[in-house]
């Protein structure tokens, strides 16, 4: 039997088009609302659902979410505008969605997803755990595919913010004048040390907002890069670590005071280079520390910590992030780093899964160690240059 397609949508119109430019490929049925769709899955198996978004009365997302529960094994696509990318970006973090297709579709591309997605669901009838890898795949080339739409769009917000930080930079030169100025003032002297305290902050700050967005920058042009071709050569990259353990706890700081923690730095002042990007490794500790940091928050209390430390062994450095916050079970533990899942109603999963990547990638280990109440370890190393 032929893997039935069912697509739904509120307008007559586009349900003719759709079956009469595919119904000579697929077995297509069609519907106009999302309980006329949930009654036909009810009926007979349905290896792919297709369904637009904005419909009135059931919405695209919320019949997305009823089949998921009640027919799991159905490919879920949307075709939607691309105004509706929220939607579509929270549809793949949950799962709902294995593709999406930007309206006006073309045929081709259509036969193409719609052939995949038939193919999928046979193999599923198989092999469940097959099926889960291969949807897994599918929406991290989804996501990949809307972040490269968005970067160009980023450029020039980068720029401009990179521009003005430079700017900051220049007028931090000018604090010294301005303290001596503010000595000299006749001002109480609570308002004098609140005014010298807050000039002095311009240059930490300015260069902190100037690392930030050189670091976004550099991900952005690894995004673009991805579309391009690779001439094969292998390139030699590496990296001092300290500028960026210091970056990663300022960037994190934010977190860790509405945590009521402190993030520490414990380890010489000199560390060798690594070989990894600066851009990677950055990105690395940002999540790491950043993950510590709410970990510590979640537990409630005060006086909590996140500490840094750093050692040298066998040619490698081990960077040691050591947290005091509510731990993991075994269970949980087993599954972090698989994308997609996370024990947070915000994330996505693919942090973990991103830091072990870049850091095998580098040659090095990344590892996790925790314990339900206690708190967490992650042991990173990475060869030095």
């Amino acid at each position: 039997m032929q893997p039935r397609v069912l697509y739904v949508d509120d307008e007559r119109t586009n349900r003719v088009v759709f079956e009469q430019s595919l119904g000579t490929d697929f077995d297509v049925m069609s519907v106009g609302d999302g309980n006329a769709a949930l009654a036909v899955m009810a009926e007979r198996p349905i290896a792919v659902l297709v369904t637009d978004m904005r419909m009135p009365g059931m919405t695209g997302e919320e019949l997305l979410r009823i089949a998921k529960e009640r027919h799991p094994g159905a490919i879920r696509i949307v075709i939607t505008a691309y105004a509706d990318i929220d939607p579509i970006l929270r549809a793949i973090n949950e799962g709902l969605v294995a593709r999406y297709i930007i309206k006006p579709w073309q045929r081709t591309e259509l036969v193409q997803i719609l052939r995949w997605a038939c193919e999928a669901w046979a193999f599923a009838q198989d092999s469940a755990q097959l099926h889960e890898r291969l949807l897994q795949v599918e929406r991290l080339a989804a996501l990949g595919n809307i972040a490269t739409s968005l970067v160009h769009d980023l450029k020039t917000p980068l720029m401009s913010i990179l521009a003005n930080a430079e700017h900051l930079g220049e007028l931090a030169k000018s604090t010294a004048i301005l303290r001596e100025a503010l000595e000299r003032m006749p001002l109480p002297p609570g308002q004098r040390r609140e005014l010298i305290a807050m000039i002095e902050d311009v240059g930490p700050v300015s260069e902190d907002l100037k690392t930030s967005t050189w670091h976004l920058d550099a991900l952005v042009n690894r995004i673009r890069s991805l579309g391009r071709p690779n001439d094969g050569k292998p390139t030699t990259v590496s990296s001092d670590p300290i500028p960026i353990v210091r970056h990663a706890m300022a960037v994190c700081q934010p977190l860790a005071l509405t945590g009521r923690a402190q993030i520490k730095y414990d380890g010489p002042g000199e560390l060798p280079r690594v070989r990894i990007a600066a851009t990677e490794l950055t990105q690395v500790l940002i999540n790491v520390v950043a993950n510590g940091a709410q970990a510590v928050a979640a537990r409630g209390t005060p006086h909590g910590s996140v500490k840094i430390h750093a050692n040298q062994r066998e040619g490698m450095l081990e960077l040691l992030i050591q947290d005091d916050g509510v731990g993991m079970s075994p269970d949980v533990l087993g599954r972090i780093g698989t994308p997609f899942f996370t024990t947070r109603s915000e994330g996505t999963g693919l942090g973990i899964a991103q830091c072990q990547r870049l850091v095998g990638t580098a040659g090095g280990r990344f590892r996790i160690d925790s314990e339900l109440g206690k708190g967490t370890v992650v042991t990173i190393l990475l060869p030095t240059a």
